[in-house]
């Protein structure tokens, strides 16, 4: 009889040997193009031309790479220079819709809001790094108001008399087809159903009182003018033998798949001193990963804000909810059905904040680990959130796998439920919900284009 002999089994540092290095197709073409509005004009106002169409051409054996796509533009505010300063994040953005053939594919209303929130999610020291990018200063504002302020004001005096020129900054797209959320190349050269236009993607401006804030004392109405707008896109072309065989499989009956994600939003208006809100958000939707809830006091919503410009982060996107402001929340569930979002109702005891909501948004996500702006130190020592940037965040995914494990909204029909609870309101307020899904864009041999929800 053979005896039998377990072998000990070791590791070594993976460290120890390098890998061979696999070479690249050196066939595959990569080339950045700007594309103009189709609506060219001089200028575009909130008041004239207020709107902007790109028309992207179905490209031949091309691709594109939506992570280095992004809008480019100058903005130069109207009126006296001491009298305003730009909101930051320059939020002239305030709807936009992707078209492919005659399907729209997306509508992102109340976009600089949206963006607004995503940027809540990013880490300070991003913000702080792009401010000159994207026009976004508070994180520089709070960092360097010491007691002076001497150091702030210095920046934002520069900022200020920029901004009166003109000057140039660039703003990312939140498409979920197009933009830097999409992680796969997209098939411009099949999308040709309505001859050499792919894409059309609207813009359309917000109103001055929404991008610009008045100085204390000011009773004028500055306003804002775009120039030099274009859309920025890198496509990639491949090489005949691979297109070949994508286009085979295409034409044997088969189709192009891309996911994506996108967003839509509901609202609903809360008067002065109601203190419980109902909120019933109809989504239809296969796969709905999470819920933003957003509380904006009206006067914000359709009037200018006024505020110290050389030294206040207060403008038209303030968010309530947080201790420090006259809305405040004392208690929030989420219910699909007999499901509770998270299991028990998030409740905040009087007088001890409401970092509460707060974990249990990042908790959901999976952000329990990270830095965020929205939980960044405000000039006044508290958090940001308690101040000015407060949300309701609820994920709905079981993990963080890529796999379709969230809400399924389509299947019964019924509402989600936000039931919301204050221990103060004197605000009149505007309630936002927006609801992220999973989607797939089937393109199909013609060059057509159908929406999926889910998987495919």
């Amino acid at each position: 009889m053979l005896a039998y002999y377990k072998m000990s089994t070791v590791a070594l540092p993976r460290n120890l040997i390098a890998p061979a290095v696999l070479k690249g197709d050196d066939r595959i073409k990569s080339s950045s193009v700007k594309i103009l509005p189709a609506n060219a004009g001089n200028l575009y106002t909130p008041t004239g031309s207020n709107r902007i169409i790109f028309n992207v051409p179905a490209y031949s054996k091309s691709f594109l790479n939506g992570q280095r796509s992004y809008v480019s533009f100058s903005i130069k505010k109207t009126g006296n220079e001491a009298d305003s300063r730009l909101v930051d994040g320059i939020p002239w953005l305030q709807r936009m819709t992707v078209k492919i053939g005659t399907t729209l594919c997306e509508d992102l209303d109340e976009y600089a809001l949206l963006e607004k929130m995503e940027s809540l999610y990013e880490s300070s020291d991003n913000a702080e790094g792009r401010a000159w990018l994207n026009g976004d200063y508070s994180d520089v504002l709070r960092k360097y108001s010491d007691g002076s302020g001497l150091k702030a004001e210095t920046i934002l005096d520069r900022v200020i008399a920029e901004q009166h020129d003109g000057r140039s900054f660039t703003k990312p797209l939140l498409s979920g087809i197009i933009g830097k959320g999409q992680q796969f190349y997209v098939p411009i050269s099949y999308l040709n159903s309505s001859g050499s236009q792919a894409i059309q993607i609207e813009l359309y401006l917000n109103s001055a009182d929404q991008v610009v804030t008045r100085n204390t004392g000011v009773t004028s109405s500055p306003s804002y003018e775009l120039s030099d707008v274009s859309l920025n896109l890198e496509v990639c072309e491949l090489p005949e033998r691979a297109l070949s065989a994508i286009s085979k499989a295409v034409h044997s009956g088969g189709s192009i798949t891309l996911p994506y994600k996108s967003y839509r939003v509901f609202k609903q208006y809360v008067p002065s001193g109601q203190e419980h809100v109902a909120f019933n958000v109809v989504e239809n939707s296969k796969d709905a990963e999470k819920m933003m809830v957003a509380l904006r006091p009206q006067e914000k919503t359709s009037g200018y804000t006024t505020a110290d410009v050389n030294g206040s982060t207060d403008d038209a996107f303030k968010l309530v909810g947080g201790e420090n402001t006259n809305t405040v929340i004392s208690k929030f569930g989420v219910r699909y059905g007999t499901t509770m979002y998270p299991p028990a109702p998030v409740e905040v005891r009087l007088g001890r904040g409401t970092t509460p909501v707060v974990l249990a948004g990042l908790a959901s996500c999976d952000m329990l680990n990270k830095s965020t702006r929205m939980t960044s130190i405000d000039m006044d020592g508290r958090p940001l959130f308690e101040n000015s940037a407060m949300m309701i965040v609820t994920g709905f995914k079981t993990s963080e796998d890529p796999i379709e494990n969230g809400l399924n909204t389509a299947f019964t029909g019924a509402p989600i439920e936000l039931n919301l609870d204050f221990s103060a309101n004197t605000n009149n307020l505007s309630m936002y919900a927006f609801i992220k899904s999973n989607y797939h864009l089937n393109i199909t041999p013609t060059g057509g284009v159908t929406m999926t929800e889910g998987s495919q």
